[in-house]
């Protein structure tokens, strides 16, 4: 599940996020070179005023259902409550919540909120459902409810088709007692995307790795972590090349510009997509000197800008890497459960995770470094499918959560 973050967000969470200076026009106008000179001396200046004063930080109706899940007292609401903080593929929290069967929570893919450009056969949607599935199990627990899971129990979708309307999975609650209360459950609300810098050279603890791979194995799952300079560089290359082509394709691009929620009143009105809320990118939308629709050019400017912000994003302490052997709707979601599993164990441990999914993306721009991946990181392509990709490794700098809609939004009673 940006970048192409399971958190929108893509995103599951993209690298365009609120600390993300997005494409703009070039900057060959005098009113735009004007504006651009002001925004490097400190004055950020806007249509009708300085934007100076405002804050970056997130509205409190967004952010919302990380601090109320604890307080749901029926089960399933629990549950799914829980279940709405897992990461997602551009934050599009693709999940319909099926209540109408006593006993039971059938988790629908909401066919409205797919990424058709950029995750052509919803493999990396239904890695967010299985992250979502795997939450609501764990909250179970903590309710002393075991869960059975029926994986699509109205049939398979197709491997190239979107998984629009899909019945992804029947959660059948057992009885009370039936499960004891997990170490994980805590690290639910303090998970976050952090698509900051991460500290240089610090090193990951043994037992950490160890219990990555330990999940990877309980879901059927191969994983590695790469952690040596001469092994993480042709890792940043491909990554680096990934971004910029999702960027320069015009409909993977208009893709993420549509779900852009840029300053407050439109990110607490969606809770989903890429929020862009600071202040810069604010002004610069404001003055009409950012168009989200407009594509940004190789050897533009405006690419170069986009370019820079990745520079981060090839910090950490290493990569870790989720694979299966086929690349069935089975692998997907087992794929979701054993990222969300790892990331909590990261959380447990102090450390952070940044999805970074792009060259792992299947339409046909992307193919020759999805090839390239895998072999970067050990993995023959005509035998095993990567599923995730992860720096990992320490943040730097401390950020929220992201966006997510009330739970009433995704309820079915």
């Amino acid at each position: 599940m940006a970048s192409r973050s399971l958190d929108g967000g893509t995103a599951m969470n993209r690298l365009v996020d609120r600390h993300h200076l997005p494409a703009t026009t070039d900057d060959t106008a005098p009113g735009r070179r004007q504006f651009i000179r002001l925004v490097g001396g400190g004055a950020v200046l806007a249509a009708g005023g300085t934007l100076a004063a405002c804050s970056s930080t997130l509205p409190a109706a967004a952010l919302q259902p990380w601090t109320d899940a604890a307080g749901q007292a029926d089960t399933r609401r629990f549950m799914l409550a829980h279940a709405l903080l897992a990461p997602n593929p551009h934050n599009r929290q693709p999940w319909i919540a099926d209540l109408r069967e006593p006993g039971r929570i059938h988790l629908v893919c909401d066919g409205e909120r797919l990424l058709p450009e950029t995750d052509p056969h919803g493999r990396q949607i239904l890695i967010g459902c299985g992250a979502f599935v795997e939450l609501a199990a764990i909250a179970a627990a903590q309710r002393g409810l075991a869960v059975t899971i029926d994986w699509f129990p109205g049939g398979t979708p197709a491997a190239e088709a979107l998984p629009k309307g899909t019945r992804v999975a029947t959660l059948v609650l057992g009885e009370a007692g039936s499960a004891p209360p997990g170490a994980l459950f805590a690290q639910i609300a303090r998970r976050h995307t952090r698509k900051t810098a991460y500290a240089a050279g610090k090193p990951l603890p043994g037992d950490l790795a160890r219990a990555w791979a330990a999940t990877a194995a309980a879901f059927g799952l191969r994983s590695g972590l790469v952690t040596d300079e001469a092994s993480m560089s042709p890792i940043r290359k491909i990554t680096r090349e990934a971004y910029e082509i999702e960027c320069t394709t015009p409909r993977t691009w208009l893709e993420s510009a549509r779900l852009m929620r840029i300053g407050p009143d439109a990110i607490a009105t969606h809770r989903d997509g890429i929020s862009l809320n600071s202040p810069m990118v604010r002004a610069l939308y404001t003055a009409g000197l950012f168009d989200p629709m407009e594509v940004p050019q190789r050897g533009s400017s405006s690419l170069q800008r986009v370019m820079d912000r990745w520079v981060p994003f090839e910090t950490g302490s290493g990569y870790l890497w989720l694979a299966s052997s086929g690349n069935d709707r089975l692998a997907h979601v087992a794929s979701g459960r054993a990222y969300v599993r790892a990331h909590l164990q990261a959380t447990a441990a102090g450390a952070d995770m940044h999805p970074l999914s792009q060259a792992l993306q299947e339409f046909a721009e992307m193919r020759s470094l999805r090839e390239a991946v895998h072999r970067a990181v050990g993995l023959d392509p005509a035998a095993a499918t990567l599923q995730m990709l992860a720096r990992v490794g320490y943040a730097t700098e401390p950020t929220g959560p992201s966006p997510r809609r009330e739970l009433g939004a995704l309820l079915r009673t």
